[in-house]
């Protein structure tokens, strides 16, 4: 594997990086605002009819023009569309009048609350174009509106420095502009303006952009939830529910929830008829949620953006509910859609363009992996100890046990290994570091240590530690939620018969986290760090030293890369802002997580067309499913690296079946030698396309013409004249 990619300006970007969070991250204790109050109140607009929630084609005045898309402004409901002059298709912010349904449709909504126990739900057609208060500029490439949202036209038009405290007033500029063929949306939050003890909990934004009532078969809409979903909005699907995604995860400070992030990436797109666009969150994308609606009485088939601005948690107890505010996001908002036609009009389509915007964007390398011909790796994930329900700790694969499994790896022809090592310590919990005194001494010595690393080295194979980095125990400051109480995430532990949970590091403590983990790991032989908390929790802090969501990413983001400088980094799971420097994402989702798959709602390799040929990544390890060979097919698929978890000495029995080595190692074998076969020469390709070729039969194109077919079916079948057998894959040149 390359490591010399980014050797040669992180220590820069970590400067660099450093000076920001220097600037950003020192912030003083937080105040809280608690409220008490009886039941909430909620209050919603009145719609105020057709006239101001639809759009007609013959009130477009036109913008301007980049490639091949035009923008158009209709002054009288104070809205944006989308002109595609290659298909003539025009993407409307409101429903166009076509359709007779009532849908309550804006360009923006807001969420406001005064403070004790009313909520309101605001939006830019019924509450501010309505009154007349709204004012809008055109300029060259550009519109910029400017929305009074207000209960009544009186107060929507008084000057702001006139607005009683008591009052309910939010002023906002959104401009839509147009830049190199793509709709960029920008909300910066430094306009906005509220009255006193006013909060803004959530912003909308274009809830109905190129919404459709009519579907044909091939329609969908795209959404995150996982590798990457699609709602095939052309077939019925009776048990569907709203979609609410939190991208990367529901704020730990404000949810009452502790899973893993569901949402890795900030992106959602739509598909109708032979036009698409894809949507990508530039800024904003750590407090936003994604939501998609179907066709019905009250809906159309659309998805959408919310941004969660300000950290909300409330508690309801006998009618009785506290609220607590803390932080206000204060930067932008930004949006970026791009538009796609014809051929290009697919996910695979969406994917090619969200990758391109994120390469600009320098979120994902440019640079391809350099594999130099080696033979694809093996991921094994040996387990090394763990903390029984007495505390006490259990060796389950010591060193020479560990090198034992590498020889007969390489005896059974895997010629590749990358060695995550697992719970090397007495406690992984506890930010005692990859520092070698800390290893448990039950383990083995130094010289036994040191034999398993020259062997590796001496094959070639790479040997990660296994690192918690934000998981913390001991006497580690620890982060808090917003109501004060320490955040408690659960603890991935399949060995203890209790159940665990952990707390997560104060972020104030993140960067001397990341300097404790260089120093403490400079005499041990090692080649890389494996991050397996990383890539789940983003969080606010309200410990003495307070950040925001937004704060913590930056924070995150910012230091992960310093860890690569000198070794090679592994990142589990994998939200997007932790995969700067990263060279192998483990356990990446190959199926939707939030919600159920099904002929309606069907999983993509969405993920994996982004990052495939930039970084490497495993899928979950095919030892731990009832189902090796699907899981298997699956990974071929996806493009993944096969996986393993393991330990050497058995000791319980129901998970001996899955994790002793012994009792599976030979099936492993086989399933790397099958993967091998298919998969070696493109591990420093792009996805370029993946589709559906028939029932049961799913073709993975790559950019070097490479095409791989997998078939779930029990029987054999030709596809574009190449057969491909039951349950078997097949790679053509």
């Amino acid at each position: 594997m390359n490591k010399s990619r980014y050797n040669t300006t992180i220590k820069l970007f970590a400067l660099i990086s450093l000076v920001s969070v220097l600037l950003t991250s020192c912030v003083a204790p937080f105040n809280v605002d608690k409220v008490k109050s009886g039941s909430l109140e909620y209050i919603n607009a009145d719609y105020c009819g057709d006239d101001l929630h639809k759009n007609s084609e013959d009130n477009y005045i036109s913008v301007c023009s980049s490639g091949l898309v035009e923008l158009l402004f209709d002054e009288t409901t104070a809205t944006i569309a989308i002109r595609d002059n290659n298909t003539k298709k025009i993407w409307n912010t409101l429903p166009s009048t076509d359709i007779s349904k009532k849908v309550s449709s804006s360009a923006v909504e807001i969420t406001l609350s005064d403070g004790n126990n009313k909520i309101y739900t605001l939006n830019s057609q019924d509450n501010s174009v309505n009154f007349g208060n709204f004012s809008y500029t055109i300029g060259v490439d550009e519109v910029s509106v400017k929305y009074a949202f207000s209960l009544t036209k009186e107060t929507g038009a008084k000057d702001f420095s006139n607005v009683e405290d008591d009052e309910i007033r939010a002023d906002m500029t959104v401009t839509y502009r147009l830049k190199d063929g793509s709709l960029i949306v920008n909300i910066n939050m430094n306009s906005l303006a509220l009255p006193k003890d006013i909060y803004l909990e959530k912003i909308t934004v274009l809830n109905n952009f190129g919404a459709y009532e009519t579907s044909g078969i091939d329609d969908y809409i795209f959404v995150p939830d996982g590798s990457g979903a699609l709602i095939m909005t052309g077939q019925p699907d009776y048990e569907f529910s709203p979609i609410s995604l939190s991208v990367y995860g529901e704020n730990l400070a404000t949810s009452k929830t502790v899973s893993n992030s569901q949402c890795l990436l900030g992106a959602f797109g739509l598909k109708n008829e032979d036009n698409a666009y894809l949507c990508i969150i530039e800024k904003g994308d750590d407090i936003a949620q994604i939501n998609a609606y179907r066709n019905n009485e009250n809906s159309l088939n659309s998805v959408y953006a919310s941004f969660l601005t300000t950290d909300i948690l409330t508690n309801t107890e006998n009618d009785k509910t506290t609220r607590y505010y803390g932080h206000k996001y204060n930067s932008e908002i930004q949006l970026c859609y791009r538009f796609l036609s014809g051929k290009s009009a697919t996910y695979s389509g969406m994917a090619t363009t969200c990758r391109e915007n994120l390469i600009r964007n320098s979120v994902l390398p440019a640079e391809m992996l350099n594999t130099n011909s080696d033979p694809l790796p093996m991921i094994v994930s040996l387990q090394a100890g763990y903390l029984n329900e007495k505390g006490k700790y259990k060796v389950l694969s010591d060193f020479e046990q560990a090198l034992t499994l590498m020889t007969l790896l390489k005896a059974k022809g895997v010629n590749n290994i990358y060695l995550q090592y697992k719970g090397l310590y007495e406690d992984d919990k506890s930010n005692k570091n990859t520092d070698f005194s800390k290893f448990n001494s039950s383990l083995g010595n130094a010289e036994d240590y040191n034999t398993l690393y020259n062997y590796l080295n001496s094959q070639k194979f790479s040997l990660f530690i296994d690192t918690s980095i934000i998981s913390c125990g001991g006497k580690s400051s620890t982060a808090r939620a917003i109501d004060n109480k320490v955040i408690n995430t659960n603890a991935d532990n399949i060995f203890s018969k209790v159940s665990v949970t952990q707390k997560l590091l104060q972020v104030s403590d993140f960067e001397d986290r990341v300097n404790s983990i260089l120093t403490t790991s400079e005499n041990v032989l090692f080649d890389g760090y494996c991050l397996n908390d990383m890539g789940k929790y983003l969080y606010s802090d309200y410990s003495s030293n307070a950040y925001s969501k937004n704060q913590s990413k930056t924070e995150f983001s910012s230091q992960i890369p310093v860890l690569a400088t000198d070794k090679m980094l592994m990142v589990e799971h994998g939200n997007l802002y932790s995969l700067k420097g990263a060279d192998m994402v483990l356990n990446i989702p190959t199926s939707p997580l939030a919600y159920k798959e099904s002929f309606a709602y069907v999983g993509i390799p969405f993920i994996q067309m982004l990052i495939h040929g930039a970084l490497e990544y495993s899928v979950s390890p095919l030892n731990a499913t009832d189902d090796m060979q699907t899981l298997f097919l699956k990974s071929v698929e996806y493009g993944c690296l096969p996986s393993a978890y393991w330990y050497c000495t058995a000791f319980d029995e129901k998970q001996d079946r899955t994790y002793f080595y012994n009792n599976n190692i030979n099936d492993m074998v086989g399933y790397y030698t099958r993967a091998h076969q298919a998969l070696s020469d493109l591990r420093d390709s792009r996805m370029t396309s993946h589709q559906q070729v028939q029932d049961g039969v799913y073709c993975t194109e790559y950019d070097n013409s490479i095409k791989v077919y997998v078939n779930y079916t029990s029987i054999e079948v030709t596809v574009h004249g190449v057969v491909v057998g039951a349950k078997d894959c097949v790679t053509i040149s």
